[in-house]
């Protein structure tokens, strides 16, 4: 797919328990990148509303991990990570992605497991185990192929036990230093991305294509292999509208040539309440500069944030529809595990990575 002449996005609020800076069913313009703008056909006017045939991206509210469902209008779904910190915290999200399949009549085929971290992939064993109609035969795994996957005990073993139990029914790829373009549908794909590092923080890039709108997700990369991959594949392979702000916010990641080279229209962390879950000041000032995203959301304060595009450029723009259940679905279910907000503001740090400025 070539790449789209658009300049700004539209983003509208549909607050579902709260609302986004006193403004209910606000309506933002964002601007994308100069270079977009150059090509962007004469602004008319706004469409109120997406088409019926349309993207949706939901990051779920799971505490101290991450799990984004992608689900496109095929009713096919990629699953971007999967995990949270303790094993009954993963068995009830894994539970709880299969429930959330089968009251939206969603088909799960591809599971993206950016990194062998537990809080982004300790989920994925019970998926696997279901024998629910909703998880595609044979459901697509893309991993790393890096040692860290590799263990004779824990959550580790027990994923490459699922994976063995589940044979023929599961097409596990293992990518190591590469580039692949995987066709979706019509209007979608997915072009995936790993560095040449080997460790543990070496993690998937996945920059989502949906006819003309652009997302990037990140894993737990750190700022210099951010700009590793940024080196290797070009700038222009990773721009995009929507950001996932990588490692939960951590001031480790996020370099300040990924904002700068990305030019995100808008940012999304999965956080958490404690160091290294949180969206950290330093990040929070690299997004905050030009040409940084003009909103920044993240669960810890959103709940599940839930995106929703036709990906259609239409007066130079393209509609974002953005919404939020307060405090989540699954968070629901944690009780008194939920976040103040006054707590998360008041422990916001400031770290010094050389990578990221």
């Amino acid at each position: 797919m070539s790449e789209p002449p658009h300049a700004d996005v539209q983003l509208r609020f549909a607050c579902t328990e709260h609302s986004v800076g006193g403004q209910k069913g606000a309506v933002m313009y964002l601007k994308i990148s100069e270079d977009r703008a150059r090509k962007a056909r004469p602004r008319k006017r706004r469409r109120a509303s997406l088409l019926a045939s349309h993207l949706e991206v939901r990051t779920f509210n799971v505490g101290h991990g991450e799990a984004v469902l992608v689900t496109f209008d095929n009713g096919r779904a990629w699953l971007m990570d999967c995990g949270s910190n303790s094993v009954p915290r993963n068995e009830r999200l894994g539970n709880h992605i299969i429930d959330y399949l089968g009251v939206n009549g969603v088909v799960l085929d591809t599971i993206v497991a950016s990194h062998p971290h537990f809080d982004h992939a300790g989920a994925i064993e019970t998926i696997l185990g279901s024998a629910s109609p909703n998880v595609a035969s044979p459901v697509t795994i893309y991993r790393t192929d890096i040692r860290e996957w590799i263990s004779s005990s824990g959550w580790r073993q027990r994923y490459a036990d699922a994976v063995a139990a589940r044979g023929a029914d599961v097409d596990e790829i293992l990518l190591l230093s590469a580039h692949r373009e995987v066709t979706i549908s019509d209007h979608a794909s997915a072009h995936i991305y790993v560095g040449a590092r080997d460790g543990v923080y070496t993690s998937l890039f996945v920059h989502l294509r949906y006819r003309e709108s652009r997302l990037l997700f990140t894993g737990d990369a750190y700022c210099g292999y951010e700009v590793e991959l940024l080196n290797a594949f070009g700038s222009a392979d990773f721009r995009a509208d929507v950001l996932k702000i990588t490692h939960h916010g951590s001031s480790s990641g996020t370099a300040a040539t990924i904002v700068n080279e990305v030019r995100p229209g808008l940012a999304i962390a999965s956080t958490g309440d404690h160091g290294g879950h949180r969206l950290e000041r330093d990040t929070l000032d690299r997004l905050g500069g030009r040409p940084g995203p003009r909103a920044i959301f993240e669960t810890v304060v959103d709940g599940d944030i839930i995106l929703r595009t036709d990906g259609m450029s239409y007066g130079g723009g393209i509609l974002y529809e953005a919404e939020f259940e307060s405090p989540g679905r699954f968070a629901e279910s944690l009780g008194g595990e939920i976040l103040r907000l006054a707590y998360v503001d008041s422990t916001r740090t400031v770290s010094d990575h050389p990578n990221c400025v």
